[in-house]
């Protein structure tokens, strides 16, 4: 990677690439000069020839395409302009450099003399091929909404503005860019007490010489930065009803630090680092024209906000806080030590951007107190603990009450001045802490009524907690009322003696339908692990588990559970999602096909619930996932595997509610408790570490406040040095503009390495063979030289250059996880032991291979002309064959084309394919691969115990190709799928009828949107 960019247009050098794009978009002269060279570009790429055998795409006015789309074709094709002003080849990459699977090679001093032909990368948008587009609904206009009242200068501005006054240059008390630097690494990664040894060697202090020569130096100049929110202390006295020796009522003394929610929405609001990704008024977004078919994603455009900006006057503008609190551990091995952290962030900021902990768009609102509670009897301790915390957060939440009535000024982040109303929309807890803040027994929903032996009941028609009617209740139990109706209905409730509640003061906020739901605790940990793997351990039997998951195929990104799962001790977010996307195949075969269907039931809400974008048939899908889970679930209880008999479980109850709070609140991975915990490690463990053990709290705070200060001058440099600053990694389709267009990739982009490895040049087609297991690899070369008009025999001894890998870059659609968008496909060969590093069997993948081939069982849907094929080996021909291609070549061996449906997985049974009692191999252009396939082996009911990770494909006779691998495959597949399987059962019912969310009973594909770009993307080509 270069260590510097530089302009070509006016030799501007500039530290990364997303500086010099940014730097290309705002200067006039350099942007009209980039597209001008993008057009020409685009231009000269059109005119490429095209690969041989295709079906040659209608000619495209790329001129008029780049003058409707600038924003999206630019952009895209100025990451190749920057990569070429870097020195970089556009069309490859050195992928074998960048180890995707711990591979160790360096060929950057050995070029390849034979280089290879590059692949094709360009993005153009046939006006003949389906587009998705976007039909944005505004708020009505006569509310003005997020109305402006001036300017006003942001954070960032008012920095600069000081440094001026007080004759300071921009790096402040730094008298260079080295000093500035060498401060940041000292207080971002050094301890004090290393810092100030390190400060007084000589050698710093003689050669170096910066102007702090010391700790307390070094420290005084980062308080000297401009600071953000100052920290708060308010100490909270508890008087118990245990007495000591002397009669005397004890007590404890807690403090609580916290800092102004009403300023950190300031700051927030006002950072111009979040220009591009704050929102300031709902809207609603729609797939048709029609607006029958929404889209639910940002919290900008679910029901929650558009129902709030209707109650409050002209010309607000709404700032929905999103809370979160999660008491954690400091401390493994010594004494008891915890923090109970609380944070905020805002819904006006993309998701992608709030879950990012490097952007620190989500702030620490202050420290809770953890007592001790030892002056309070076992009988009243646990109240206190209720009482307590809600106390301690009406201090931390007291300014939100006149703020959330009035509104306030605030200068936003694009300079302009709104009238900010900040409200509770959204609380994000695990279930323990959701119970403790609604105030309710842990045996009850914190947001409906439902009685505890009703959890495990399917039903829409449970009465939701009010905020009015559970204030009455608290106070009158506080008063000591005895009528019996009253104390009949505070019991049915499941109510805890606490008043006032934090809440009861928050305007326009209703707790109990601010709780979102919790992926990891839920789903991930508990439906998932904890019940049903516990349910389908006792069916199939634990040893039996664990062989197939022992002999689950390779997939990349995928964890291989090696030793099983019975004999993992400690479970993370990761293996849970890990277990996931293999459990269904694994399960096959193993248990009944009720138990099969209730687990891929499970599965698929969870897959559903994760998605990243929402539609109305998404989420009609979702009810339909839990609707076939409730359907099928008494097989558990028949088989004695749920014991005891009820499913009156919290975590399966929750999933009730997950269809209403995605439409309150926009997609659920955006309120995962995961990211609360991954805060943890910079606000609450980190900080802890720094200090000295001992009244660690203050310690904690002036710690995090120096961390921030050192955050906030680094953006601010990055700002004054562009004249503003974009935030990087940040996933374009995060921001929503009034119609937005997904184009197709008419040309599949993939990206092979600039060089062959060192190892895997000159391999003879012999020892490919044997290394490969490609059998029919010089029958197959043979046949397609023939076929080219070669009169060469391919022979044994022949040496080719092969390739490790292939990687895809797939089309980018809002339903899947952008980190999905990178696909691999490997033809690795076995590795021999090196030193301590153990001997490392093929790594050979499955792929989706384009064909001609037409099915009634897949025509209509994505997997339209696609046939499944293993990919043993990627290549380039010798130059001895005098042959030319296009593109690097792949030896595959197919599989049975999609005809057998299997009906306990709903997914197609495929088989190694032969010809003449020989495997069917084929020699094609890489360019056919329109992606990486997992197929999962039929064991049947006992897995053979012969069966191994490495010998499965080779010995196993069936297959399912999965719909779980990832997000992207989830919904080309398994959504897909689903509308394949009606129709063959119905071919009389239409296809796209209207979805009622409350009774339809069918599963549906989640989005036309969708289906369009991937049928396009994987269709493009007839292939003979």
């Amino acid at each position: 990677m270069p260590s510097q960019y530089i302009c070509t247009y006016c030799l501007h050098t500039l530290p990364t690439g997303g500086s010099l794009r940014q730097h290309q978009a705002k200067a006039v002269k350099c942007r009209n000069a980039r597209d001008a060279a993008l057009r020409d570009l685009v231009n000269r790429a059109a005119n490429f020839s095209q690969p041989e055998k295709l079906n040659h795409a209608p000619e495209v006015d790329v001129n008029q395409e780049m003058e409707e789309n600038t924003t999206h074709d630019l952009d895209a094709l100025a990451d190749i302009e920057a990569n070429t002003t870097s020195g970089h080849d556009t069309m490859m990459i050195d992928s074998e450099n960048v180890d995707l699977e711990g591979d160790e090679l360096d060929d950057s001093d050995n070029p390849d003399p034979d280089p290879v032909c590059p692949a094709r990368m360009v993005e153009v948008e046939d006006e003949d091929w389906p587009t998705s587009r976007r039909w944005t609904v505004p708020f009505p206009v006569d509310q003005q909404v997020g109305e402006t009242f001036g300017n006003s200068p942001t954070t960032f501005e008012v920095i600069r503005d000081d440094q001026i006054l007080n004759g300071d240059e921009v790096l402040g008390p730094f008298k260079n860019e080295d000093e500035w630097q060498l401060a940041k690494w000292l207080i971002k990664n050094v301890g004090h007490g290393q810092a100030d040894e390190f400060l007084k060697l000589p050698i710093i202090q003689q050669r170096v010489a910066p102007a702090f020569s010391s700790k307390d130096k070094l420290l005084q100049t980062i308080d000297s930065l401009p600071g953000g929110v100052d920290w708060k202390l308010e100490s909270v006295k508890l008087t118990g009803d245990l007495v000591d020796e002397d009669g005397v009522a004890m007590t404890e003394d807690l403090e609580i630090w916290y800092r102004d929610p009403v300023e950190c929405v300031r700051e927030l609001m006002g950072n111009p680092m979040f220009a591009e990704v704050m929102k300031y008024a709902p809207e609603k977004i729609y797939e048709d024209k029609s607006h029958t078919s929404q889209v639910v994603d940002e919290m900008w455009t679910a029901e929650w906000w558009w129902k709030i900006q209707e109650l409050l006057p002209t010309g607000a503008t709404v700032a929905p806080l999103i809370l979160s609190s999660d008491k954690t551990k400091l401390s493994q091995f010594r004494g008891d030590k915890s923090a109970w952290p609380v944070y905020l962030t805002i819904g006006n900021i993309s998701k992608n951007v709030r879950r990012q902990s490097s952007t620190h768009a989500t702030v620490l609102l202050g420290y809770l107190p953890v007592g001790k509670f030892d002056c309070f009897s076992e009988k009243t301790r646990q109240a206190m603990r209720y009482r307590t915390f809600h106390h301690c957060m009406s201090i931390l939440t007291n300014s939100l009450t006149k703020a959330g009535t009035e509104g306030v000024d605030m200068a936003c982040a694009d300079g302009l001045v709104r009238w900010v109303w900040p409200i509770l929309a959204a609380y994000i807890a695990d279930y323990p802490e959701q119970c403790l803040v609604a105030c309710c027994m842990e045996n009850r929903c914190p947001i409906c009524k439902v009685r505890p032996t009703e959890r495990g009941k399917h039903s829409s028609n449970h009465d939701l907690r009010e905020k009015d009617e559970t204030l009455i209740l608290l106070a009158l139990k506080e008063t000591g009322c005895e009528e019996p109706s009253f104390k009949t209905k505070y019991s049915d409730q499941g109510l805890r003696p606490v008043c006032p509640p934090f809440w009861a003061q928050l305007p326009h906020s209703n707790i109990f339908q601010s709780f979102t739901p919790d992926l990891l605790h839920q789903l991930h940990k508990g439906v998932f692990k904890d019940h049903l793997v516990k349910w389908c351990t006792q069916l199939a039997g634990a040893h039996e588990l664990d062989s197939r998951f022992k002999a689950m195929t390779s997939y990349v990104g995928l964890r291989h559970f090696k030793n099983g799962i019975s004999g993992v001790s400690q479970w993370t977010g990761s293996e849970h999602k890990a277990m996931e996307r293999v459990f269904v195949g694994l399960l096959a075969g193993s248990v009944v096909e009720d138990a099969i269907h209730a687990a891929r039931a499970v599965v698929d809400f969870i897959f559903y619930s994760s998605l990243q974008s929402h539609t109305t048939k998404s989420l009609a899908a979702l009810k339909q996932a839990l609707d076939d889970f409730h359907k099928y679930k008494d097989i558990f209880i028949k088989l004695e595997a749920r014991v005891p008999p009820h499913f009156n479980i919290p975590k399966i109850h929750s999933m009730e509610h997950y269809l209403a709070l995605i439409l309150q609140f926009g997609r659920a991975d955006g309120f995962n408790t995961e990211s609360p915990e991954r805060l943890h490690i910079d606000y609450a463990k980190n900080a802890y570490r720094a200090s000295n053990k001992k009244d660690y709290t203050i310690q904690m705070t002036r710690w995090l406040q120096r961390q921030e200060a050192v955050d906030r001058f680094t953006w601010y440099l990055e700002w004054a040095k562009d004249g503003s600053y974009k935030p990087t990694q940040v996933q374009p389709h995060c921001i929503l503009p009034t119609s937005t267009t997904l184009t197709v990739q008419r040309t599949p982009i993939y990206t092979v390495a600039l060089h062959h490895p060192k190892e895997l040049r000159g391999i003879e087609a012999q020892a490919i063979i044997v290394n490969h297991n490609a059998t029919q690899f010089l029958p197959a070369v043979q046949t397609f030289l023939a076929n080219h008009g070669s009169r060469i025999l391919a022979q044994p001894f022949d040496g080719f250059n092969l390739f490790k890998r292939i990687v895809l870059r797939l089309p980018n659609i809002p339903q899947a996880n952008p980190n999905d968008l990178i696909n691999i496909v490997r033809a690795t060969p076995p590795r021999p032991p090196r030193g301590r590093t153990p001997a490392e069997a093929a790594r050979l993948d499955f792929a989706l291979i384009r064909t001609a081939e037409r099915s009634d069982k897949t025509d209509g849907t994505a997997l339209r002309n696609l046939r499944v094929a293993h990919v043993r080996v990627i290549f380039k021909l010798p130059d001895v064959y005098s042959i030319q291609t296009a593109h690097p070549l792949a030896y595959v061996e197919w599989y049975t084309p999609f005809h057998h449906i299997d009906p306990s997985t709903g997914v197609f049974i495929i088989k190694p394919s032969t010809r003449s009692r020989h495997v069917h191999g084929e020699v094609i252009g890489v360019d056919r691969i329109a992606r990486s396939c997992h197929i999962t082996p039929r064991h049947g009911r006992k897995k053979n115990i012969a069966w191994t990770s490495e010998n499965v494909v080779d010995r196993c006779k069936s297959f399912h190709p999965s719909p779980y691998s990832d997000t992207h495959i989830f919904c080309a597949l398994k959504l897909d799928m689903s509308s394949a399987l009606y129709h063959s059962n119905d071919q009389n019912q239409p296809r796209n009828r209207p979805v009622n969310l409350a009774f339809h009973k069918e599963t549906l594909p989640i989005s036309h949107t969708y289906l369009a770009v991937y049928k396009a993307y994987v269709g493009q080509y007839n292939l003979m």
